[in-house]
């Protein structure tokens, strides 16, 4: 068996790990707030939002109520429908394209790896920006000039709240398969 062959064997590597996103949440979003002793926070997954902690989801709609901010509502985020069917489809092209005999395909497969990470986290991104920004002028509490946006990575504190935002296991599992992918194309193309 040649280095190619190995290679192209190898290849199924990052495609295997993408279904463990079907499994493991992607991101943790928790916010330390002075009346509850313990963190409130929710777990992402690709198709579900989860009560990290005793409902997590109907303390923060109350919190979000009060400073103007929409509802966080699993139907209303069309994501969790989409995401399981795109990441179906991105797998399935993975495996075809770690079957195919020419290195074309599994560069052209890492390139769209590459745009489906990117695309996903500039969609999170913007859910956050539009989350913190587009608030209820009806808001009982207003703070002039502020947004009440999460990060995207890290803590931010806004207003007396402590807001923390961690990718989880499948953020790192997604970004591990992406590196592994894109360093088993430049091998494969090094060699061919």
């Amino acid at each position: 068996m040649n280095k190619v062959r190995y290679i192209r064997i190898y290849f199924f590597l990052p495609v295997v790990l993408l279904s463990c996103l079907y499994i493991v949440p992607v991101w943790k979003i928790s916010l330390g707030i002075p009346q509850y002793p313990r963190e409130v926070f929710i777990r992402i997954h690709i198709d579900r939002l989860e009560n990290g902690s005793e409902k997590a989801i109907e303390i923060l709609n109350v919190l979000n109520k009060s400073i103007g901010m929409k509802p966080i509502d699993p139907v209303i985020i069309p994501e969790l429908r989409l995401f399981p069917w795109l990441l179906g489809g991105l797998i399935f092209l993975g495996l075809v394209a770690a079957a195919m005999k020419h290195p074309l395909y599994r560069v052209a497969w890492t390139g769209l790896l590459l745009i489906a990470f990117m695309a996903a986290i500039a969609d999170f991104y913007l859910w956050l920006f539009d989350y913190g920004h587009d608030l209820s002028a009806d808001a009982p509490i207003k703070i002039n000039g502020s947004s009440f946006q999460p990060p995207l990575i890290g803590t931010k504190v806004i207003a007396n709240f402590a807001v923390r935002s961690i990718p989880l296991a499948g953020a790192w599992i997604a970004g591990a398969s992406l590196l592994i992918a894109l360093f088993i194309a430049f091998l494969e193309n090094r060699k061919s």
